[in-house]
């Protein structure tokens, strides 16, 4: 026997199972009352039996979530036959059976392993928010549907339960529900835009989920007297099902042709979708409230609105997370590519300056000049490379550091070095037996930004300030300029983000540089912050490293002890 998605065939044992229930069927539909409960029982339970043994049987034949997708399946089907044989036990032993009763948990275990086992198999690719965003649309369409179907036609058939016990009607109540929700995982599971979509196996199953939910809708209609004997099920109807039940198992663990999809935004009509049955509910909601005159609409219309909205709102809730996380995802790789493919010429630019540089006899002053003025801008340009690479590194695995004890004093005369800005404009006041355990490359590139920042938009006063606490070691650039608009003091630390100067092409940068800053200071387990200087009246940025500072003098061994350049700046 072999089955695909494009050929499929039944073995002769699957095709004697499809004649004794079509049999059963005819005996239902053309037999008395009595002989069409007494076969059509017969004919259910025993197609739920060999379909559930079926199931669980070639489930072993598959592995992973489809191997226990399929045997929740075959349970579900295999309690259902037990169902069927208990309530046919008490109809022929006494007479009648309720037609809602203690009897229908067998049926209600059906439901919810039926449903488990539609929810385990193999899901599309995508994010945890993603696949959450599904849900929640499925629920906004299924509460929507389900509110609807009970305004409109459950309402009135229920009132003849209004007499019975509690159970009675909280089971007749629960029947239309599940009906709706393993009706629409059936669909999602089938339609949904993975490997399984349109599967054979998966839409013979559809299938017999469907024709099972219109059998129980007969039974529901007809059975509000609460007398099994009353009722009208249309047997041949679920004999339907538990065929395409049995066809579904027979297909499970035989060669299938998976789906691959090109990976593209979701159709418009899928994301609409959902919100049309709400819109329908909501249309009911607000006819019923102009009519009645005094808002006392159904409770439960009401209480699936307030639902709905809920959900709406968690729904927009997690596509905001989503869309933010889609475009920080979209930027990194856009600042990674494009910073890729700077690096490789501008290697190629310092090399062939430096070629020419080292010919500088055969040079006029206006051509070193200009030569000088190339290696500088490509130097900036290259910096900024390494720092749009190490930013998009780090928001996805965290900056990798090379932890060290160093003399803090040695790290801020260099720092004040090598930001170019000119020593004599820096003046430098820390401790100078100060240690900290940080990566000095990193931390002397977080200070040559923030003195870098303080020269290109403070005032001509700079000053370089290392104060510890404790274990706590803080560094701070103050500086004499117009200062940072409290609108900024947040979003100044965000990439590409300029403050007041972020439209202003006059003023140099490119807005990565406290971005840098606090990237670097969060992977030593620090923070960056920004307040007025009370010491020059300006801009004062900060740095704070909690648990990296010692006076241990132990700790300078191996440390460089520059303190003579110290007086310098």
């Amino acid at each position: 026997m072999n089955s695909t998605n494009t050929d499929v065939r039944f073995g002769r044992l699957a095709q004697a199972v499809f004649g004794f229930l079509m049999l059963c069927a005819l005996v239902t539909v053309f037999g008395s009352k009595d002989v069409a409960d007494a076969v059509g029982a017969l004919g259910v339970a025993v197609g739920a039996t060999l379909a559930g043994g079926l199931f669980i049987v070639r489930a072993r034949t598959v592995s992973g979530r489809e191997r226990i997708a399929w045997t929740l399946i075959g349970l579900g089907l295999c309690v259902a036959a037990v169902g069927v044989l208990v309530v046919a036990v008490v109809f022929f032993t006494l007479g009648d059976a309720p037609t809602f009763g203690w009897t229908d948990l067998f049926f209600l275990a059906t439901y919810v392993l039926v449903i488990a086992g539609a929810l385990t198999l193999p899901y599309a690719q995508g994010s945890t928010m993603q696949r959450f965003r599904m849900i929640l649309d499925g629920l906004i369409g299924g509460v929507s549907i389900a509110a609807l179907l009970w305004v409109l036609l459950l309402a009135d058939m229920t009132s003849d339960l209004a007499d019975s016990s509690t159970l009675t009607r909280t089971i007749g109540a629960l029947y239309p529900f599940l009906d709706l929700v393993v009706l629409t995982v059936a669909m999602s599971v089938l339609l949904r835009r993975s490997r399984h979509r349109f599967d054979m196996r998966v839409l013979l199953f559809s299938g017999g989920v469907l024709f099972q939910v219109v059998g129980d809708i007969a039974i529901f209609s007809s059975g509000q007297s609460g007398s099994f004997a009353d009722t009208s099920p249309l047997y041949w109807v679920n004999l339907l099902a538990m065929g395409l039940f049995f066809a579904s198992a027979s297909l499970v663990g035989q060669p299938s042709v998976g789906r691959e999809y090109a990976d593209r935004n979701p159709p418009l009509w899928t994301q609409i979708a959902p919100y049309v049955p709400a819109l329908g509910m909501l249309g009911v909601f607000i006819t019923e409230a102009a009519i009645s005159g005094d808002m006392a609409v159904d409770p439960t219309l009401l209480g699936a609105v307030i639902v709905v909205g809920l959900l709406v709102i968690a729904r927009q809730a997690v596509a905001i997370v989503d869309n933010r996380a889609t475009i920080e995802q979209q930027r990194d790789l856009l600042v990674t590519t494009i910073s890729h493919e700077l690096r490789t010429p501008l290697t190629a630019i310092v090399g062939y300056v430096d070629l020419l540089a080292e010919g500088g006899d055969r040079l006029d002053n206006d051509q070193r000049s200009m030569l000088a003025i190339i290696h500088q801008q490509a130097d900036y340009m290259s910096t900024i490379v390494s720092d749009l690479i190490m930013l998009a590194r780090g928001s996805d695995r965290g900056l990798e550091l090379e932890v060290e004890p160093v003399l803090v004093d040695d790290l801020a005369v260099a720092s004040i070095h090598a930001s170019g800005i000119g020593v004599e404009t820096v003046r430098l006041d820390g401790e100078t037996d100060l240690v900290a355990f940080v990566d000095r490359a990193r931390m002397q590139q977080v200070l040559v930004n923030l003195l870098t920042n303080a020269a290109r938009y403070g005032g001509p006063q700079r000053l370089l300030r290392v104060v510890s606490d404790g274990a706590d070691v803080t560094f701070e650039v103050h500086d004499d300029g117009p200062g940072l608009p409290r609108r900024y003091e947040v979003r100044v630390w965000d990439r590409f983000e300029r403050g007041p100067n972020r439209l202003n092409a006059a003023v140099p940068g490119s807005g990565i540089g406290l971005a840098v800053v606090s990237a670097i200071a969060q992977a030593h387990g620090g923070t960056s912050a920004y307040r007025t200087s009370e010491i020059l009246g300006g801009a004062c940025f900060s740095v704070t490293l909690p648990g990296r500072a010692t006076h241990d003098p132990t700790e300078r061994r191996g440390t460089q002890a520059t303190s003579e350049i110290r007086s310098v700046a």
